[in-house]
This record gives structure tokens, C-alpha cells and sequence, in this order.
């Protein structure tokens, strides 16, 4: 299996010109290779969903996210739709003590709740995940073997 990759700033290996050039393209395709997110929300979403999409997208700024990571946008969307809706009809069976729905709309709440936890840390909308993106990576100490050493 072979090792994680180490952007140029990072790596610790004494690499020529050339392995640095291509290191270097590999990066720069990685950042601007792929196409951006679409600006306007897909017609598919609900209408809270695709509010919530525009303002994500004006909020993204420069993370890494390409029209690869669309689908869990979109998904994260769908599930923040659900989330308002199930909060806005919880707040309307308080009014008619229905236990049993209360219940269920709980339940759902709590699912949704989960999914979007789950979805906005993928796509980098935490704090604690923006922290990690731009964390640089520390290599664990490697016991190197005497033969190793010399190499």
C-alpha cells in the first residue's frame, strides 16, 4: 500500500527538479483541474433546500470542493430541508399534545440531525474540519532498521 501523498511544502525527500515540477502540476491539477461547484441550486431541491445551497455556495470561499463533491451538497441540502420542516411541524404538535407524533417527528429530527452532523464535516463546513484541512500532517517517529539507515 502506498503511503499518503505529501504536497511539496511538506515532503521531507530530496526530490530533483523534475519530481518537483511534477509534484508541483499534480498539486495545481488537484486545486484547479476539476470544474467548480454550479452556482445555481438544482432544480430538484425543494425550495428550502435550494435556499440553503445558495447560501453555501456564497459561503464556501476557497475550499476544495469541486463538482465532484455536488451529490453531498445536494444531499446535505436535502437533509437541512428535512430538518426545517420536521422542526416547524414538532413546534405545531406541541399545540395538540399528540405523543405519538411528537415522538416520530423526534425521531426523524434526530436522523436529520445526524446526516447533516455528518455531511457538513465532509464537505468541510465545521470548524473542527477546516482546522484539519489545513493542518499540516506530522509523520509518526519510524524505527528504522540499521540497513535502512544507511541507505
Amino acid at each position: 500500500m502506498a503511503n499518503k501523498y505529501k504536497i511539496l511544502s511538506m515532503s521531507k525527500a530530496n526530490l530533483t527538479k523534475e519530481q518537483q515540477q511534477a509534484k508541483l502540476h499534480a498539486e495545481m491539477m488537484a486545486k484547479d483541474g476539476l470544474p467548480k461547484l454550479q452556482v445555481t441550486p438544482p432544480k430538484h431541491l425543494g425550495s428550502i433546500a435550494k435556499n440553503e445551497y445558495k447560501r453555501v455556495i456564497e459561503s464556501i470561499g476557497d475550499l476544495p470542493l469541486r463538482n465532484l463533491d455536488r451529490a453531498t451538497l445536494e444531499n446535505y441540502c436535502t437533509w437541512y430541508e428535512v430538518y426545517k420542516r420536521t422542526s416547524l411541524a414538532l413546534r405545531a404538535t406541541y399545540q395538540t399534545d399528540d405523543e405519538k407524533e411528537t415522538e416520530k417527528l423526534i425521531r426523524r429530527l434526530d436522523k436529520a440531525t445526524k446526516n447533516i452532523k455528518s455531511l457538513t464535516s465532509d464537505l468541510g463546513m465545521t470548524v473542527n474540519s477546516r482546522m484539519a484541512m489545513n493542518m499540516p500532517k506530522q509523520e509518526e517517529n519510524k524505527k528504522e532498521s540499521i540497513a535502512e539507515m544507511f541507505n
